[in-house]
């Protein structure tokens, strides 16, 4: 019961609040410790004027009692609420002992407001305890408020961090939110200035995840007994989303410590995709395609660090072959397509999709020779469906008719690729698949396509996604939610 409550109020929380306007991240940053693994901040002033609230009150399938419209109604007016609209909604994902926990961080300007509409909307009675600075459903702990700073927690069991595996998830103790005020603030500048750049303003969400604080958390420490630990110190990663006209735009960046950047700057600076690797590989009849550049000399750099090149080649000892003669076969320069699924017909007069794909590789002339007699006298070239290579390029394929044109060397026609100039990888996939995997027979649009570039600048890693929708009147939360 108490997790219901608490998901219902959360949820409501985040569909309520009609707008805001924070333009830092002072809020947050006071609860954000060395150890706090992810912060996403919900921009929903922006999400506000995008979201079909009329449309869905108005939709006679939804079934809506007048109850329910009433407190959909409130979902969206926050005014009415007791919420400080000028405060935006942050999710804290924090290490607690063996436990996680995730916190849900509001600011209110009325507490009675607060409490009268939440009750009615969680059919609960929401209550405050000022004398403690609790917050109750009946009489089940959910919250704490300090300084008018509300804060709902959940813990769930780590499960790499107990033997006994993981619990499920249980609500915050009263001890909890007593030390949750108390943490101590990150005064890591790196940190700081990670979460200043990532958790934007004008995004309409957008998440700060610490890497390092994860690994460490994932593996009880042990990535800081290793050489390589002083590479990631300070690792993280941005990601933003926004719904606009027609397109849904996704961009991710990483931020590295200097050690790290100098490091991916070294062995990445000017490797751009390599379009040449595909030019005799049709890539029109594909519903995905990539194509991209790896360093293999930066992941020796990183095997090494971590003290498993070692243990690698006694792996590989019974190949007589090292790890370093694998890298050095490899230029990094790479190629993946998903071709369309394959109709085979069975005994009975059904059919069934065969999965239809290809792997290239670009290798270097003669020092790639041992990798492919190792793999040539393994069977293992020719047990995917066909291979071939020549002093350029290794390529894997399910069907052998999708090598034909590398065997006479023919160009493919490739009229959906778009080469993009300086970028180190390049990804298209179409909408039909997309559109499947989202399972909605409400959608009123088509996803046409997604296309994500990645480029490597300063030695840090950012990428652009953007999937294209065929209607663009409206913002795409409209389509995508099944409304014109």
């Amino acid at each position: 019961m108490k997790k219901i409550i608490y998901a219902t109020l959360s949820i409501s929380i985040l569909l309520l609040i009609a707008s805001c306007g924070s333009k830092n991240n002072k809020q947050v940053l006071k609860y954000t410790t060395d150890k706090t693994i992810v912060i996403s901040k919900i921009n929903l002033e922006q999400l506000d004027e995008k979201f079909p609230k009329e449309e869905m009150l108005k939709d006679s399938s939804n079934n809506f009692s007048s109850i329910d419209k009433e407190k959909f109604k409130l979902f969206f007016n926050a005014n009415e609420n007791g919420i400080d609209i000028e405060e935006p909604l942050y999710i804290l994902v924090d290490q607690d002992k063996e436990n996680f926990a995730t916190s849900f961080i509001i600011k209110i300007d009325d507490a009675n407001k607060f409490e009268n509409n939440f009750s009615k909307i969680t059919d609960t009675q929401i209550k405050i305890d000022k004398s403690k600075n609790l917050v109750y459903s009946n009489s089940e702990l959910i919250g704490s408020i300090n300084d008018d700073v509300l804060v709902l927690s959940r813990l769930m069991s780590n499960p790499y961090g107990s033997s006994y595996g993981s619990s499920g998830d249980v609500a915050a103790s009263e001890e909890f939110y007593t030390n949750f005020w108390k943490r101590k603030t990150t005064e890591n500048e790196k940190i700081i200035d990670q979460v200043n750049a990532t958790l934007k303003d004008d995004a309409d969400m957008s998440a700060w995840i610490n890497v390092y604080a994860g690994i460490s958390t994932l593996s009880r420490g042990y990535i800081e007994t290793l050489a390589v630990n002083k590479l990631l110190i300070d690792a993280g990663i941005g990601i933003d989303l926004n719904f606009e006209k027609g397109n849904v735009a996704f961009n991710t960046q990483t931020f590295f410590n200097n050690d790290l950047q100098k490091l991916v700057e070294k062995h990445y600076d000017g490797k751009n995709v390599n379009y040449d690797l595909i030019k005799n590989i049709d890539i029109d009849n594909s519903k995905m395609f990539a194509v991209g550049f790896m360093s293999f000399d930066f992941i020796k750099h990183f095997v090494k660090e971590a003290g498993f090149e070692a243990s690698l080649n006694k792996y590989l000892e019974y190949k007589d072959i090292t790890f370093e003669e694998i890298t050095n076969a490899l230029t990094g320069d790479y190629a993946f397509v998903n071709f369309k699924d394959e109709e085979v017909k069975t005994d009975d007069p059904y059919y069934y999709a065969k999965p239809n794909s290809l792997f290239a590789l670009g290798i270097k002339g003669d020092n790639a020779k041992k990798v492919i007699d190792i793999l040539s006298n393994d069977g293992m070239m020719n047990s995917l469906g066909g291979s071939f290579s020549n002093k350029e390029i290794l390529v894997f394929a399910t069907n052998q008719k999708d090598l034909n044109l590398l065997k006479t060397n023919k160009a493919a026609a490739n009229k959906k690729l778009d080469k993009i100039s300086g970028v180190n990888a390049y990804s298209w996939t179409d909408g039909e698949d997309i559109s499947k995997s989202m399972n909605n027979e409400k959608n009123k649009a088509k996803i046409e396509e997604m296309v994500t570039v990645s480029n490597i600048k300063d030695g840090n890693l950012s990428s652009e996604t953007n999937i294209k929708i065929d209607k663009k009147d409206k913002n795409a939360l409209h389509y995508l939610m099944g409304y014109e």
